[in-house]
């Protein structure tokens, strides 16, 4: 399938890491990904640096309209997509208005990466209305922003997911060379912070607490790798604070692999409901234990205490952070479980497997069903007829379901031809229902040849 993904917001940040994995997971997966972002900004530059196809347009907040012609130049192409994805209000504003104007009509998939909850009118809202999948990234986010409307029965929730790669990459670095690298005091313990400095993000809360946090270079030391409106008024803090020695500012930092290296602890001190961030499970895959305000999805990854430490004021920030630097020693066991909870249970892989199911069930209700069909192929299946019904049978997933004979019969001859693409002239009363049920059971799988672009 051929898919568009629009990224709003100039400023890299964590929303943009998950869609870029998520860019990669699909097309991985053998679709097509086509990227429309923001001109001048660094999503465009770090999608076009990996290769991707990208569309630069003028912000989807400051020029609308302008945006909006280009996404329905898109849509209207001949070869248009057949999946647009959108990223937040501001994009998702724009497509709405290109949907308007365009014949064309895919399969929408609406991400929810915000705290906070969309308006309940304008043409953001009216998409998330009529979009075919919304996707929550945590449970606690799926509750509070569309827990009893209707926009609950069309969510999932896919959560950020660690790359195995990544992993691999921080555990092959020396801790040495990449503090030397920094300028870092061999001893030192150092606290990291991963974050755009913007307000909701409150680093400001890090800084200060290293007031009371060690009394030198030598003892403990703040990496801030970010940028952001606010990166200024932290700085022109940490010197009133008389801190510049022990809080660096690294800027934005696309490869955090050698800062997690040379780290011993890292932090997250937001004050609005974040989702799942994935700065702090790429720290915990790096072994690294993580400090994290107690607020929305946090606390679905960070069992307090064994994989991380919640605070939920700037007291207990201090005390957590002391106890850290103090004893090294249970650093390194929180490092150590936090690196097994990630490894079993928040890779990228089984995110984008499951993000990959989701696409293709939906695809196969709503779009050109021929058409989605000839992507796929038939899994090893088995048949075997009744007096009056038949048996399916798929030994890959021991699935197995009874049919009636006026849907088995031409399903039965389907199967023998090898042509999952001809299941959509079958004379049955619902051939959709039918070709989700064949996915489910897995009969139907997509072919294993990537499909360009």
């Amino acid at each position: 399938m051929k898919i568009l993904v629009t990224i709003s917001d100039q400023v890299w940040g964590g929303k943009h890491r998950y869609m870029l994995d998520t860019a990669h997971g699909i097309r991985a997966a053998g679709h097509a990904v086509r990227v429309v972002a923001e001109q001048d900004g660094m999503a465009a530059a770090e999608f076009e640096r990996l290769g991707f196809d990208v569309t630069v347009v003028p912000s989807f907040a400051d020029d609308p309209s302008t945006a909006a012609a280009a996404l329905t130049a898109h849509l209207g192409e001949p070869d248009g997509p057949h999946v647009v994805c959108v990223t937040g209000r501001h994009d998702a504003a724009a497509m709405n208005i290109a949907r308007s104007r365009s014949a064309c009509d895919p399969l929408v998939v609406f991400y929810r990466h915000s705290a906070f909850a969309l308006a309940d009118a304008g043409d953001a809202r009216e998409l998330l209305d009529r979009a075919d999948l919304v996707v929550a990234t945590s449970e606690e986010q799926l509750e509070r922003q569309f827990g009893g409307t209707d926009a609950w029965s069309r969510s999932v929730v896919i959560t950020s997911g660690v790359d195995r790669r990544f992993v691999e990459a921080v555990s092959d670095l020396d801790t040495t060379a990449a503090r030397a690298a920094l300028g870092i005091a061999e001893d030192s313990f150092v606290f990291t912070v991963l974050a755009r400095l913007s307000w909701e993000k409150a680093v400001e809360r890090a800084v200060r607490a290293m007031e009371h946090v060690g009394e030198s270079v030598d003892e403990t030391t703040l990496l801030v790798a970010g940028d952001g409106p606010e990166r200024k008024r932290l700085e022109e803090l940490a010197h009133e604070l008389n801190l510049t020695d022990r809080v660096r500012f690294l800027g934005h930092v696309t490869d955090v692999a050698p800062v997690l290296a040379a780290s011993d602890a890292v932090l997250l001190t937001s004050v609005v409901e974040e989702t799942g961030p994935l700065a702090l499970k790429e720290a915990m895959a790096a072994a690294k234990p993580v400090i994290a305000s107690r607020t929305g999805g946090i606390p679905e990854f960070v069992e307090n205490g064994v994989s991380g430490f919640l605070v939920s004021d700037d007291k207990e920030l201090v005390d957590v952070m002391n106890n850290l630097w103090c004893d090294p020693v249970q650093a390194a066991a929180v490092g150590r479980a936090a690196q097994a909870a990630v490894l079993g249970g928040h890779l990228l892989e089984h995110r984008m497997r499951y993000l990959d199911e989701c696409l293709n069930r939906h695809a196969l209700r709503k779009l050109a069903l021929e058409e989605v069909l000839a992507e796929f192929s038939w899994s090893t299946v088995r048949w075997r007829d009744e007096r009056d019904s038949g048996f399916v049978f798929v030994p890959r997933t021991s699935a197995i379901s009874e049919l009636p004979l006026s849907v088995y019969q031409p399903l039965k001859t389907v199967l023998a031809q090898q042509t999952p693409a001809a299941l959509a002239q079958l004379p049955v009363p619902d051939v959709r229902q039918l070709a989700e049920h064949l996915f489910d059971m897995g009969a139907l799988v997509r072919s294993a040849q990537v499909v360009s672009g």
